[in-house]
């Protein structure tokens, strides 16, 4: 969604060349017609997974395609090989990205666009043919990250997996690699002051990086629960894991021990050793991935949104839940904190705080009334930072960096 809306955000103003993407579903081409075919139950479920990955804001004629790798890796992740082949992959198809994005730009554009990780070898031909360089960080400084997880594992050494030594023996190389990005570029943008800070601190310069936060989708007034009657209903939408913190979400519900009093449905893939949260615990129904129609129905009968992430550049769950008019518990970790105000759309909690969750809770049993007085206000910060307003903001961002007007030729990958 957000390389899409980058890419928007030139195409808007007649400034894109080409938008490249690994693998673009077309859902009025052939092959979906192909699936349409098949019984519902296959057809339909291929058909909802596929639409994730169509491109819908960026104009069909600019985007172009570069599959093979993409294929390849979703076929060794739905057929479960094991994690470091699929890892592997993931790695090579990035660097095979980059040189072709390179081999694609052309003397004579403005600027090339790319993402962490699949940027380096772009940049380089862009040195070659004098482009401008735009490096997007939508997550926080791995360096920082790598710490919180390993602090966590510390704490609970449950939480260790198998790979974890694998991982540890890569983290170098490719941080190598996202250092060499940041300082071949012209400007870094990222989606937060505290994706900005982070990067900042891992070697960014400040007068080079900006921040622009993620707009919310279009808001929809009038679903959600408007009153204090019943259990407090909490939402969780997203993967249920280390790095979102779900171990100490599981930690301080059953610190809080509120029995009949609260309820929250989980919505996302669990990701979390199964000692850790089996059985589940009293009032926390696990429902796995859903499609978003669902999810955004859920969202209508929520009271507050847990999200409660370790590091997180930014967590557009936030923004889903503001513009269906829900509050949010989030940390000072999470990028989305930049438009959450405490206790007047949300609450922010310190990162990595058991104590910090359940105490966040607690403030919504006892402040049923002002948790509902919060709706509007999270409506009205959905309504006052929408897309568009990211588009903006990114392009006058990136005209600020480069120092001039009216760019043409922009590449985005």
């Amino acid at each position: 969604m957000f390389g899409q809306q980058a890419a928007l955000a030139f195409a808007e103003r007649d400034a894109l060349e080409a938008y490249l993407t690994s693998f673009a579903f077309d859902p009025s081409g052939t092959f979906a017609r192909l699936l349409k075919m098949l019984p519902d139950r296959l057809g339909g479920r291929l058909l909802r997974e596929l639409a994730r990955r169509s491109v819908t804001a960026v104009p069909r004629d600019r985007v172009e395609t570069a599959a093979f790798w993409e294929v390849l890796r979703t076929l060794a992740d739905k057929g479960r090989l094991d994690r470091r082949t699929v890892d592997r992959i993931w790695d090579l198809q990035s660097r095979r990205f980059a040189a072709a994005a390179g081999r694609r730009l052309r003397r004579g554009g403005t600027a090339v666009y790319a993402y962490e990780y699949t940027a380096l070898e772009a940049f380089e031909a862009a040195d070659r043919l004098g482009l401008a360089k735009i490096l997007d960080f939508p997550s926080l400084n791995s360096r920082a990250y790598q710490e919180l997880q390993r602090v966590q594992k510390a704490i609970h050494p449950e939480l260790a997996s198998p790979l974890d030594g694998y991982f540890e023996t890569l983290f170098e190389t490719r941080q190598s690699r996202r250092d060499a990005e940041m300082r071949s570029a012209d400007v870094v943008i990222t989606n937060s002051s505290v994706t900005r800070a982070s990067h900042i601190a891992g070697g960014a310069d400040p007068a080079r990086t900006f921040a622009v936060p993620y707009g919310a989708p279009p808001v929809v007034e009038g679903r959600a629960r408007t009153g204090a009657d019943g259990p407090l209903r909490v939402i969780w939408a997203g993967t249920f894991s280390i790095r979102k913190a779900a171990h100490l979400f599981i930690d301080a519900w059953r610190r809080l021990d509120a029995g009949r009093a609260i309820e929250a449905d989980v919505f996302g893939a669990q990701a979390l050793p199964e000692n850790l949260w089996r059985p589940a615990p009293e009032g926390m129904t696990f429902h796995g991935s859903v499609p978003q129609t669902r999810l955004f129905a859920a969202y209508d009968a929520a009271d507050v949104l847990m999200f409660p992430t370790l590091s997180d550049g930014f967590g557009m769950v936030v923004t889903e839940a503001f513009s269906r008019g829900v509050p949010v518990i989030t940390t000072d970790q999470a990028g989305a904190s930049d438009l959450v105000r405490h206790e007047v759309n949300g609450l922010i909690i310190p990162a990595g705080d058991a104590a910090a969750i359940a105490a966040a809770l607690q403030w919504c049993l006892d402040n049923r009334r002002r948790l509902a007085a919060m709706r509007r206000e999270a409506l009205e910060t959905a309504r006052n930072w929408q897309w568009r307003d990211y588009r903006a903001a990114l392009y006058g961002a990136i005209q600020a960096g480069l120092g001039r007007r009216d760019d043409r030729g922009l590449i985005e990958i």
